[in-house]
């Protein structure tokens, strides 16, 4: 195997930007899981079916499991892009790499991993505002939408830049 160039990959105004997004929104939904749990009822609906309507019922505190999944899974997913930023050569590419082409694909490869940081909180949001919705009666389930745009936000940036990677002419 050819080896990779091994080149530094500065953050852009935009990653950089992406960073605060991210944090931004775990953040959010912090707050508002903090906030609904102060105004929801003490049985609050923990578990939706696949047509996204409530099929199991519990305790309002299951809530905080919620924003404590996402930071769990959004500390790994930092500490991955931290690692990647500084040695993105070790990531596998559906393309090979060269001098001209490593910064483009190394910063590509690390944005997906931050894009995917953002998804995942934005799904998360999504889901305790739902879940406040169903347990004050705003709403009778999650919505139809809900899962086509949730496995959207985890799977359509990784989708779109393994597309972009391989369909682009070569460098």
């Amino acid at each position: 195997m050819e080896a990779r160039p091994k080149i530094d990959v500065p953050p852009t105004p935009a990653d950089k930007a992406g960073e605060i997004v991210a944090w931004g929104a775990l953040a959010l939904l912090w707050a508002l899981t903090i906030w609904a749990f102060f105004r929801l009822p003490d049985t609050i609906p923990v578990h939706f079916n696949g047509a996204g309507a409530p099929d199991r019922y519990g305790e309002k505190g299951s809530l905080l499991l919620l924003p404590l999944v996402t930071t769990a899974l959004f500390a790994g997913l930092t500490a991955i892009t931290s690692f990647f930023s500084k040695n993105p050569h070790t990531l596998n590419y559906p393309i090979r790499i060269t001098p001209a082409n490593a910064l483009g694909q190394y910063r590509g490869a690390i944005r997906v991993v931050r894009g995917l940081k953002i998804g995942l909180v934005l799904v998360f949001l999504q889901l305790v505002f739902q879940t406040m919705q169903v347990a004050n009666g705003q709403a009778s389930s999650l919505g139809e939408w809900t899962m086509p745009v949730s496995l959207g936000l985890l799977f359509g940036l990784p989708v779109l830049w393994f597309w972009v990677t391989v369909t682009r002419r070569p460098e």
